[in-house]
């Protein structure tokens, strides 16, 4: 059994936890590994405004949007190239090349494409916004940032813009401005799961858990099998105190959700280290990392869980596991490969 001492350290691990735990789920075209079963629709994007110079949609530019439309991406790059040669400045041309590379997940190729659709039309809003996610997928924050920030004062109605531009706050750290852009998300698309989601999750950062429970309550009654929803609202609840509702909404997850993501796990085990569960919440690490053997998060769990509780060996393996693992976080790369040399020294 623990000793005091070790349950005090159990849950000072615990609380460690929640940092880089949750992704932001919705930023449009890169997306997280794991996506819940069930989707949001669709977010309708307009690339042009009304009011602005924009170009016929006619002859083999509309010929390449509907192969587009249709997912027919070779019939779609064959009509738009053919559309440049007779008319190289087309905005809209190169703009949906850089569709057509997205969907072919050729992001170097579509960041150049929207770089020209840009220096063509600086009007060209869709262009702005999928760049910042191709920005951002490169983890260049500041340009994402940026040209989010130019898409919204050039379409301020369009919810994908706003969700984008959210997202990419949330991963700057920056809270207040990421609720402000998913609150206007919000309400320009109502009941978006992913949208709610993400306005959860800049709640939490502040540690404003009864704001981010409402947010959540709403995006699990639009989207019920929302795993990585559920695993926020476990930490909701346990953020609020609210221990033996945390853990009913985590085993609660457990047996209806169809398909379970690693936050799942490690948001339960969480709890039930702080309820004095430590053997159950190794369970439940062990088999996210069984399920999901690369996941930093859960990795890092175990390792904190199992090095807490005396276990050198396994949480020096499990360590040595995270600090190969691709999503771990820079952040807690050099604390652990401290605790590695420790550890090494004293098997």
């Amino acid at each position: 059994m623990p000793t005091l001492l070790d349950l005090t350290r159990l849950r000072r691990t615990a609380a460690l936890w929640l940092a880089g735990l949750f992704l932001a789920e919705s930023l449009f075209g890169c997306g997280s590994r794991y996506v819940a079963p069930d989707r949001d629709r669709g977010l309708s994007e307009s690339p042009i405004r009304l009011g602005v110079d924009h170009e016929p949609l006619s002859g083999r530019l509309l010929d390449g949007m509907t192969a587009l439309r249709d997912g027919d991406n070779e019939a779609a790059r064959q009509a738009f190239d053919e559309h440049l040669r007779k008319y190289p400045r087309s905005a809209l041309a190169m703009y949906h090349l850089g569709l057509v590379a997205m969907a072919e997940d050729k992001r170097a190729e579509a960041r150049q494409h929207f770089e020209e659709a840009i220096a063509a039309n600086p009007q060209l809003h869709g262009a702005l916004s999928n760049l910042g996610v191709l920005y951002l997928a490169d983890d260049e924050e500041v340009a994402a940032q940026k040209v989010l920030e130019q898409a919204a004062l050039l379409a301020p109605d369009d919810a994908r813009v706003w969700s984008n531009l959210g997202a990419v706050r949330l991963r700057r750290g920056m809270w207040s401005e990421a609720i402000e852009a998913l609150k206007k998300a919000s309400e320009l698309a109502p009941g978006h799961g992913s949208i709610l989601y993400n306005l959860a999750l800049a709640w939490v950062e502040r540690q404003e858990y009864a704001e981010a429970l409402q947010v959540l309550d709403q995006a699990l009654d639009m989207r019920p099998r929302f795993a990585k929803a559920w695993a926020l609202k476990v930490a909701c609840l346990q953020g609020l105190g609210r221990l033996a509702e945390a853990e009913k909404a985590g085993r609660d997850g457990m047996l209806t959700l169809p398909e379970l993501g690693p936050d799942n796990y490690v948001a339960l085990a969480r709890v039930l280290v702080l309820v004095r569960k430590t053997d159950e919440a190794i369970e439940h690490l062990d088999k996210a990392v069984e399920l999901f053997p690369e996941d930093a998060a859960a990795l890092l769990a175990l390792g904190e869980l199992l090095d807490a509780k005396g276990d050198k060996s396994r949480a020096l393996a499990t360590y040595q596991r995270f600090l190969k693992a691709p999503t771990r976080r820079s952040d807690d790369v050099r604390r652990i490969r401290d605790r590695c040399k420790q550890l090494g020294v004293s098997r």
